[in-house]
This record gives C-alpha cells, sequence and structure tokens, in this order.
C-alpha cells in the first residue's frame, strides 16, 4: 500500500489544493491529507524529546491542513464542492456503465472549478525587486480588477477577478499581481490556525524561560512568509485587511482576517444579494454585477474588509466585525453562521447505492460538528477535530502509511483513504483525457 500511496503523492502534488510548498498537501477528491516531509513516528518523537521547535512545525503544518480539510467538509462552499466531487466520482465509467457524452461537462466544471482557486500562473505577475521587503520596509498595496480568458482566448466579463497589487516600497513600481481567489481565503484560515496551535503549545509546554525566544523565532519566521513574493496567495488577503483596518500584528491579522475569510466561506447565495458596492469600488462598478451574480467569496472579502473601521486595541471584534458586514449589506457574524448550520444539517449524499455514498455521508456527518465547532473561531488543529468531531481524520505520512492519532475512532470502514485514492486517480485521468479531445 505504501508505495501505491507514495506514487499517487508525487502524481498528484502539481495539483494539490491549493498548497504551494512540499512539507504537506491535501487533496480536496481524495479528502486526505498527506505529509509529505513527516512520518508518523516524528511528532511522537519530538515530543518525547522535548523538541519544542520540531514539535510545533509538525502541529502547525498537521492544523494547516487539516483546516484545509475542515473549509471543504465544514462551510458552505466547502460542501458544494464535495458534492460535485462525488458527482463526477458517480459519473466515472465503469465496465458496465461506458461513458456518456451527456456527462462531459460535468467533468470540465469541476476541473474549472478546481482550476480557479487559485488561477493558473498567467494570471500572477511577479517581478523581483532588488532589495527585499519586511515589515520594516513593507510594499505598498494597491488593488484592480480584470477578467477571465475564456477557452477561446477571449476576455469573459461575466467572470471577473479581483487582483491585489504589491508596489516597491520608495517607487512605486508594480512588482506582484497577485488573483483574490476562494484558495487564499482557505490559505488564510490554515495559516491563521498555525498561528493559533503553535501559540496554544507554546502556553501549554515550553518552559517559560524558552517560551520568549521560541516566540521571537516563530515572529521571525511568519513575518519573513508575509513578505516573500513567491507567497502572496497565502498573504494577499491578510495584506488587503491589514491595510483597511489599519493592524501591523501579524498573527492579530492573520486571526482577524480569517474570521471573515471563514463568514466568506459560509454565506450563502441570498447573502450576496445584498451585498452593496463601497464607493471605494466605484471604478469596479462594471463588473460589480458579475461578482454578485457568481457569488465570488473573494470579492465579499474585500467588500466586508473595505467597510471595516480602524482597529483600536480594545475593541469588541465580534461588534467591530458586525459594523462592517451591515455597510456590507449582509447579516450580523451569528446570523450567518446559524444560517450555514442550518443549511448544512439538511445536506445529504447526492446518490443512492453508490459503493462511495457512505464516504460522502461521514464527511457531511462529520463537517457539521466541525461546522458547529467554529462558528466563533475558524482556528483548526487536531485537538479541535477530535472536540468538535469525535475524531481526527487520517493522513498519509512520508512513508506513505496511514497516520492516524493515539485513540483515534476514525471509522475506516465507512471511509477507506486507499478506496479513495483510486477514485481520485480516476477521476484526474478521466479529465485529463478528456480536456485533451476540447482544450
Amino acid at each position: 500500500m505504501s508505495d501505491f500511496v507514495k506514487e499517487w503523492m508525487v502524481e498528484r502534488r502539481e495539483s494539490r489544493f491549493p498548497n504551494t510548498v512540499t512539507m504537506a498537501f491535501f487533496s480536496p477528491q481524495s479528502q486526505m491529507v498527506t505529509l509529505d516531509q513527516y512520518s508518523r513516528r516524528d511528532l511522537p518523537k519530538a515530543l518525547l524529546a522535548n523538541d519544542h521547535g520540531k514539535a510545533a512545525e509538525i502541529l502547525a503544518t498537521i492544523s494547516h491542513e487539516l483546516t484545509h480539510w475542515a473549509d471543504v467538509v465544514g462551510t458552505i462552499w466547502g460542501r458544494a464542492y464535495l458534492k460535485r466531487v462525488y458527482q463526477a466520482f458517480r459519473l466515472l465509467p465503469t465496465a458496465g456503465k461506458p461513458p456518456s457524452e451527456a456527462d462531459f461537462p460535468w467533468f470540465v466544471d469541476l476541473y474549472d472549478e478546481t482550476r480557479r482557486l487559485t488561477f493558473p500562473r498567467y494570471y500572477q505577475t511577479l517581478v523581483e525587486s532588488k532589495e527585499p521587503h519586511s515589515a520594516a520596509r513593507p510594499w505598498q498595496i494597491a488593488f484592480s480588477a480584470g477578467q477571465e480568458i475564456d477557452p477561446s482566448g477571449r476576455l469573459d466579463p461575466s467572470r471577473p477577478i479581483l487582483f491585489v497589487r504589491f508596489l516597491d516600497h520608495e517607487t512605486g513600481a508594480r512588482l506582484i499581481r497577485q488573483p483574490l481567489t476562494v484558495g487564499a481565503l482557505l490559505e488564510t484560515t490554515a495559516v491563521a490556525s498555525e498561528y493559533s496551535v503553535v501559540r496554544t503549545y507554546l502556553e501549554a509546554k515550553v518552559p517559560e524561560n524558552q517560551r520568549t525566544a521560541m516566540a521571537d523565532d516563530i515572529t521571525k519566521d511568519g513575518l519573513a512568509r508575509l513578505y516573500a513574493p513567491s507567497l502572496t496567495l497565502y498573504s494577499a488577503p491578510v495584506h488587503l485587511f491589514a491595510h483597511y483596518a489599519k493592524i501591523k500584528d501579524a498573527a492579530l491579522a492573520y486571526r482577524l482576517a480569517a474570521t471573515i475569510a471563514h463568514l466568506c466561506l459560509n454565506l450563502g447565495d441570498d447573502h450576496f444579494e445584498g451585498v452593496q458596492l463601497p464607493d471605494s469600488m466605484e471604478p469596479w462598478a462594471n463588473l460589480f454585477p458579475s461578482f454578485k451574480q457568481r457569488g465570488d467569496r473573494a470579492f465579499a472579502f474585500a467588500v466586508i474588509s473595505s467597510n471595516l473601521e480602524p482597529w483600536q486595541v480594545g475593541m469588541d471584534e465580534t461588534k467591530w466585525i458586525d459594523v462592517a458586514l451591515v455597510r456590507t449589506g449582509l447579516p450580523d457574524r451569528r446570523s450567518i453562521m446559524e444560517q450555514a448550520i442550518e443549511a448544512m444539517a439538511m445536506h445529504q449524499p447526492g446518490g443512492q447505492g453508490a459503493p462511495w455514498d457512505e464516504a460522502e455521508r461521514y464527511m457531511l456527518e462529520l463537517g457539521l460538528g466541525v461546522a458547529r465547532g467554529r462558528s466563533n473561531n475558524p482556528s483548526f488543529s487536531p485537538m479541535h477535530a477530535q472536540s468538535y468531531s469525535g475524531v481526527v481524520p487520517p493522513m498519509f505520512d512520508s512513508e506513505g502509511e496511514i497516520y492516524l492519532f493515539p485513540n483515534d475512532k476514525f471509522d475506516l470502514t465507512r471511509f477507506a483513504p486507499e478506496a479513495m485514492i483510486d477514485l481520485d486517480w480516476a477521476l484526474d485521468g478521466y479529465t485529463r483525457n478528456l480536456l485533451s479531445g476540447c482544450r
């Protein structure tokens, strides 16, 4: 089994979701987390040796990937995406069911939806600056909007894209143009989970006389990533958020930006009808109806952020965000989450009698518990998973072996990781062959 899994890990790494680094990744089609750099023995070994730096690093990586899992199984956006994945599984040809031309659009649409999570490199521009930027020498920030290019090479006005532009600190020359996408929102919640689990670990495990030095190292690493030109997928939303909120503390900015990102992942179709275009985005008024019609969650994030008052120490976070939501034309945070959880409680598997119906049902059940647990705080970790759904989802380690946390009661009879990998591989191969005939 390990060789099979390791081959899949290498084969699918190029399309990982939506990660761009190689320490770990999450596959939404298989709903599996894969740890590229860690074996299942590394975390227990680090904990036993009091190697706090390594233990915190591994926990942060796992929490990052598990947050992607939580956002797929436990948000309105994620469960709609998951439904399309399982429907594609059901439409795959089998020995007794030949390919159907009527089903082809399902596979192409799912491929395009996944592609738009981050967009291909064409939509991102990157010019290296002569001197690196940092918190002491920050980028200037600007915003722009454009249109997606359709398969025929024409601009598609029905598919607008919002960009965050990073400019040279002194000259204002454009260095980076980063699309603001759902994938970027997913990375915002995932990085916020990293900060959260590391902070918890520091307070619970690290001796007080070592805590300050370790916290300083973590802060330094976080700021370096925040200004890494190759990692703007991870940082664009928080830079946009911090620009409007006037926040310079990276951990605070990620935590609050993740709260808004999580809300955007839980907006219903009717919520987008009420979104109002702020004056600062008037230049994009011609694209605004399409942003709303498409239910563009990244655009909603930008609108909400633009309606924030400058942050001041001592503010009530919930009231502060609620004011921005109301200005945007949305209900308050509590109402959005209550409506989302009510809708998720009604979700059922889409098929009748397919072998993987039970896997989908299990993911929906676990996701509902996750959604309820995260309604007040989107941070996620193995400890949160145990608390909210009673289990930690299985992962594959660097050796291709199943990694389960101690005493984990995840039901492998309802969700078989190897079978899900088979489906993922079959879906990927079938879709790529189909695309060769139409793209």
